[in-house]
């Protein structure tokens, strides 16, 4: 068993296109304008659905309040966290979380996507 993919689902469906590009996956519209795929480097792909496809697949589908599931993009080194940190927040998304050396070993940072979803930047030390 792996794990495959994410799905996510999206009010708006071009800014979340606009924010997982900035974090490197090229999403493509797959079996209609209410649904897109790209796959992470590490091969899991990431599904984008509108609020109107998740609402016919489940029709007791209920927006969530909060955050459950936070995701986290694992760069090459720490400088690329700063620097794709900044290109987040330049693009206009809401920083959560300024890049930080972490105790764990880490640096870190926060992101929230277009639905108020935590987006987790980082890389070891």
């Amino acid at each position: 068993m792996s794990l495959d993919a994410i799905g996510i689902v999206t009010k708006d469906l071009q800014r979340s296109i606009q924010f997982y590009g900035i974090l490197g996956v090229d999403l493509k519209e797959l079996g209609g304008a209410d649904h897109f795929e790209g796959e992470t480097t590490s091969g899991v792909r990431i599904m984008l659905d509108s609020v109107e496809l998740m609402k016919k697949i489940n029709p007791n589908w209920i927006e969530p309040v909060g955050v459950g599931i936070v995701l986290c993009f694992k760069q090459g080194s720490p400088s690329e966290v700063d620097v794709l940190f900044s290109r987040m927040t330049d693009a206009g998304f809401e920083s959560v979380t300024p890049p930080w050396d972490a105790f764990w070993g880490q640096r870190y940072s926060s992101v929230k996507d277009p639905d108020g979803n935590q987006i987790d930047i980082f890389a070891p030390l």
